[in-house]
């Protein structure tokens, strides 16, 4: 998957375009769970394949958000390997 930037003439904030189209991912992947379901989340870097995985440790369907995801990235960041033009696979642990 890869996030397209958004259309002409809509809210162009990089961070809140970002956390819509994860939380859009997110409710479209845990479709099928009840809120209190236990998930966990990896991301990898399928360029960089040395780069360590980072994920969410399992918690509650409920508990998973864009803000969850992003946190995520924040403390990533010092990977300088993970760019925003990278391929990332997100893979949930049921």
């Amino acid at each position: 998957m890869r996030l397209l930037p958004p259309p002409e003439g809509q809210d162009s904030n990089p961070m809140s375009h970002f956390l819509d189209r994860v939380t859009e991912l997110l409710d479209y992947a845990l479709r099928d769970l009840d809120g209190s379901d236990m998930v966990g989340i990896t991301i990898s870097n399928e360029v960089e394949v040395k780069d360590r995985a980072i994920g969410i440790s399992l918690r509650r369907r409920d508990q998973i958000t864009g803000d969850v995801i992003w946190s995520v990235f924040e403390v990533a960041q010092s990977n300088a390997r993970y760019n925003a033009l990278d391929k990332l696979v997100m893979t949930s642990i049921l």
